[in-house]
């Protein structure tokens, strides 16, 4: 089936697909991230320090993009020469698609050391669910993770972040990492 227009036809054919373009530009101008996620944003952060440096390696680098499409946010690594690697799902490339929760509150590092559940299930977070992040300890197994980024804005206006990497075949690793711009 074809559709035939008329000359006259024409300019409503045109004028509907510039009011569609208008509109379509709106939409995606109207979708600016949260207010509490937009300060991490395409910021890269260097990890200062990590328990478990085989997951999160001191030295690295990430960078937290928005997906308006996909409405996740994608981490994006890179390695630094000299360093410990990023590995698996975390190799450099924007590999891992976050979720972002608003909380009601931005939590402190001594908050993501203490663990308490109920004062983190109030802070803003990132979350992806079964990530690769490093060999499995049984050949030819793959351990996947949990891993929870907690936004923690600094008294010298950096933006932190501070990270849990959970196993559901472990409770947790008992470690953390995190950094800041």
């Amino acid at each position: 089936m074809s559709i035939q227009t008329t000359a006259r036809s024409r300019p409503t054919l045109f004028a509907a697909f510039s009011a569609a373009m208008v509109l379509g530009g709106l939409a995606a101008i109207a979708a600016e991230p949260d207010a509490a996620l937009a300060g991490w944003l395409g910021r890269e952060i260097t990890i200062a320090h990590s328990s478990f440096n085989d997951h999160v390696p001191v030295g690295a680098k990430l960078t937290f993009v928005l997906d308006n499409e996909d409405n996740i946010v994608r981490i994006c690594t890179r390695n630094v020469t000299g360093r410990s690697q990023w590995r698996m799902d975390m190799a450099p490339g924007c590999n891992v698609a976050l979720t972002f929760t608003k909380g009601t509150r931005y939590c402190s590092e001594e908050d993501v050391k203490a663990g308490n559940a109920e004062v983190l299930s109030s802070c803003h977070r990132l979350r992806s669910r079964d990530v690769a992040m490093h060999p499995a300890a049984q050949k030819g197994a793959l351990e996947l993770h949990d891993l929870i980024i907690f936004l923690v804005p600094t008294s010298n206006n950096k933006h932190a972040i501070s990270i849990l990497v959970d196993s559901p075949s472990r409770v947790t690793t008992g470690g953390q990492a995190g950094g800041s711009d």
